[in-house]
């Protein structure tokens, strides 16, 4: 049920976020496409390596709760 929350941000958090994305964006809308690629490349590894993890942890967590 807490986790649930997360999905349902307030309307400055949104804002936030599309900033966050637009200013990822704006190397690659001024022609600097090697800045964005580098950008993603380091934002996917990063997801990689620490979502499965991150995903464990709270599955573990829940469970715990559970017993």
């Amino acid at each position: 049920m807490e986790f649930e929350h997360l999905f349902h941000a307030a309307g400055f958090l949104v804002a936030l976020k599309l900033m966050f994305v637009g200013s990822m964006l704006l190397p690659a809308a001024m022609g600097r496409p090697d800045l964005y690629h580098a950008v993603v490349r380091k934002l996917a590894a990063v997801t990689v390596t620490f979502g499965p993890m991150g995903l464990l942890i709270y599955v573990l967590y829940e469970v715990s709760r559970l017993a």
